[in-house]
């Protein structure tokens, strides 16, 4: 019998409608969960594109934040060295400034130094003076630092001379005391400085004088004779002159390979006109503070006048004390160290001021020694 009559006869009696009932409930739950299910599919498909959104804005984000900050560091840096090339340009700028003011100041200073002594020269020549004024109003600069070369050749002047030899210990690249000797008058000399560019750039300016002799050497006690007698230079000689900043004292000291008929020291006239000071002979240097190097004007006195020296004049800037051998130029006195002393001063002052952060003579507990 074909299905459709036996629903038709099932329905006219009643038979199956429950069983419809169920079936059609059965399938709308069927339904229902199939359409769940899809939605959970289309929820978890919805979820796993939010969260590789997410990642995506996580990422971006990250790389932007990285960028900025990658941007700002390199400003930050770009703007320290654009800050670094301004204060180092300014700094190339303002000490070229101080430069060209130091070397404008410098040769003002000169010039005007110069004057003065064409002034002495003309007004003071004809003038009778007394020692030691006699000899500072003759001072000039040619090749000097401290106008040194007038007051040598006034010395000379009274000692005359003999066959114009010369030993220079610290020479510099400038010849120093006995450069105008060299230089202007053809004296044959011994130039002995540590550095030896600074000996090169000598011998260079001294090309026309075979007679100059240049050396690179640090001089020490135990050294200096057999430097001078290497080279030559042995017994009497009209100048000698010693500027090493260090152990001149001892040096001097030392020294028996020539006898100077006209000798000059380097002093040290921070430390004072009283007490007869200098470096310990063994010490290192770099133990000593540079304005306490050297000896005080007390104790090249000392030292000289024992071995037949005679104080008789210091330049006025507080640097150099000029000594005759006893014997030579009696007409010219010895003069004492409160008489010779001049105090430190600014040598590019044209007032000649004495300097004022000079600390003066050390007190007790000081690295020097007394002699």
């Amino acid at each position: 019998m074909p299905d459709s009559l036996v629903r038709r006869a099932l329905r006219r009696a009643g038979i199956g409608r429950r069983d419809r009932s169920i079936e059609m409930l059965t399938t709308a739950v069927r339904e229902l969960a199939e359409a769940q299910r899809q939605q959970a599919v289309q929820l978890k498909k919805l979820l796993e594109a939010q969260q590789a959104q997410d990642r995506r804005w996580e990422k971006a984000l990250d790389r932007w934040q990285k960028s900025v900050l990658d941007t700002s560091r390199r400003r930050h840096d770009e703007t320290l060295h654009a800050q670094e090339r301004v204060q180092t340009r300014w700094q190339e700028v303002v000490g070229s400034l101080r430069r060209s003011n130091k070397n404008e100041r410098k040769w003002h200073v000169i010039f005007a130094r110069q004057m003065n002594a064409m002034m002495r020269a003309l007004q003071l020549s004809r003038m009778p003076l007394p020692a030691p004024h006699d000899l500072t109003a003759r001072r000039f600069r040619i090749y000097s630092q401290n106008e040194e070369d007038g007051i040598i050749l006034a010395l000379f002047q009274h000692a005359g001379v003999t066959d114009r030899r010369f030993v220079e210990i610290g020479s510099g690249n400038s010849g120093g005391n006995s450069a105008l000797l060299a230089y202007e008058c053809g004296w044959r000399g011994l130039m002995i400085e540590i550095d030896q560019r600074k000996i090169d750039s000598l011998l260079e300016n001294f090309r026309h004088n075979p007679g100059v002799v240049g050396v690179a050497a640090a001089v020490t006690p135990a050294n200096v004779n057999d430097l001078l007698r290497d080279r030559g230079f042995a017994g009497e000689i009209d100048l000698l002159s010693l500027d090493i900043d260090s152990y001149d004292y001892w040096v001097l000291e030392a020294l028996t390979a020539v006898s100077p008929r006209v000798l000059i020291v380097e002093y040290n006239a921070q430390l004072g006109p009283d007490r007869a000071l200098t470096i310990p002979k063994d010490c290192a240097l770099d133990d000593i503070p540079a304005p306490l190097r050297g000896a005080s004007l007390a104790a090249i006195e000392k030292l000289a006048r024992r071995k037949g020296y005679r104080l008789v004049v210091c330049d006025p800037t507080g640097t150099n004390a000029f000594f005759l051998r006893d014997g030579v130029a009696p007409d010219l006195p010895a003069i004492t160290v409160a008489e010779a002393y001049r105090p430190p001063v600014d040598r590019w002052s044209l007032e000649g001021m004495p300097m004022a952060d000079r600390p003066g003579p050390p007190a007790g507990g000081t690295p020097l020694v007394e002699v």
